[in-house]
């Protein structure tokens, strides 16, 4: 295994800090009762395809092979500042409800998010960073933190407390860092599988919305169409009868049913898309928008689209039109927005994106994002960008960044 690197302090008493050594002064041996339990749960992580499962399962092999009384998994948000998630083993449901909200990554577990290198501590109390306990938690002592990179990129942590048999040991550390290795594998498998899926069922909506618009154009809107021009037809024939203005309320019937369908199919899958790109498709759809009496400004620079540098992929281009057709949406018909300013542009390889807009906003926490925020999460995951919201009582703005992969 590569060597793990130590980290030196100076502390003294119950509040040593340990760092795993360099190998060159210290190579610890693992018995092969563990190292077959580290293979045991290695082989059953990397194919689990849920990620939650993953994490379940890791956390009960950290306790086991340690001896530790409580295991958790913290999962760094995308900026790599704080915890965005906290998974635990060990305490019962009642007592964690009574503990409250989880832990952002202060004190200790923001030391280790600052240096993500594996971490002991004899009594984590005893740490200056320590921020103490809220009422409630279990009394804790020894600490283990191990950081899970996957792909060279601190993903979250592992923290064991309060081992059975007294301090952890480098014994301890070295079998939570393969255990870490294992996690990382498993969920990058998990992920990349979630993905896939993700892929997949977007591609076949996609597909579905292409369907339905192409048939309610050739079918449905012709209909209506060629029935418009009988009726017109009909009433220029009886144009002193009584059935003249029944006949005129069916014409305006036909005509406003037949531009809410071409709205509908635009919405479905707008035809500039496809046959024009990104940005006329976006055009097209502010001003569809603007018609409803928002005022949108949109600004678009994504670069020359000439035969020498072509479109973007297929599925940069949907992202781009979804993530901004949803949020104008979401402004319009949840926040009551009046303005909005819409703005795509590519620079440095990527595409920016941002969409302001003046509603009356929402909390993302109390609501749970809702579905088209998810929607627009799993589609900017699924390229490889990043995706933030940010509202409150003056609106919401929502930017993402996407890689500007051409076809």
């Amino acid at each position: 295994m590569a060597p793990i690197p130590y980290l030196s302090a100076d502390l003294d008493g119950p509040a040593a800090v340990h760092r795993i050594p360099a190998v060159e002064d210290t190579t610890v041996s693992l018995d092969e009762a563990r190292l077959r339990r580290l293979i045991e749960v290695g082989r059953s992580l990397v194919v689990e395809s849920d990620p939650e499962a993953v994490i379940t399962d890791a956390l009960e092999a950290a306790r086991e092979l340690t001896g530790a009384r409580y295991a958790a998994l913290g999962v760094l948000d995308t900026r790599r500042v704080e915890l965005e998630q906290f998974l635990t083993r060990g305490v019962e449901e009642k007592l964690s409800e009574k503990i409250g909200h989880p832990p952002h990554g202060g004190g200790v577990l923001g030391l280790l998010i600052e240096e993500p290198e594996p971490l002991i501590l004899d009594d984590v109390s005893l740490h200056p960073r320590s921020q103490g306990f809220p009422s409630g938690h279990p009394p804790m002592k020894s600490f283990l933190g191990v950081p899970v990179k996957i792909r060279g990129e601190v993903w979250g942590n592992l923290y064991l407390t309060e081992k059975d048999a007294g301090p952890f040991d480098d014994t301890d550390i070295q079998s939570v860092v393969i255990l870490a290795e294992w996690v990382a594998i498993a969920i990058d498998n998990a992920r990349s599988a979630a993905a896939e899926r993700v892929r997949l069922t977007i591609e076949a909506a996609e597909q579905e919305r292409g369907r339905w618009a192409r048939e309610l154009h050739d079918e449905t809107l012709q209909n209506l169409a060629g029935l418009r021009v009988l009726l017109s037809g009909t009433r220029r024939r009886t144009a002193m009868s009584p059935v003249s203005p029944i006949l005129d309320q069916s014409i305006e019937r036909i005509d406003e049913t037949i531009v809410e369908l071409r709205r509908l199919i635009a919405d479905l899958r707008p035809a500039a898309l496809d046959e024009l790109g990104v940005e006329a498709a976006l055009s097209s759809l502010v001003e569809r928008l603007s018609s409803t009496g928002v005022d949108i400004d949109l600004y678009v620079d994504l670069g020359p689209a000439d035969d020498a540098h072509g479109r973007y992929e297929p599925l940069i281009e949907d992202t781009i039109y979804r993530l901004i057709q949803e949020s104008l949406n979401n402004a319009i018909r949840h926040g009551h927005a009046v303005r909005a300013i819409v703005e795509v542009i590519e620079e440095e390889g990527e595409i920016g994106i941002r969409v302001t807009d003046d509603g009356s906003g929402f909390d993302p926490g109390r609501t749970g994002g809702g579905f088209g925020l998810l929607g627009m999460r799993e589609r900017v995951n699924l390229t490889g960008g990043r995706f933030d919201l940010r509202s409150g009582d003056e609106g919401t703005t929502i930017t993402a960044a996407l890689p500007a992969r051409r076809a």
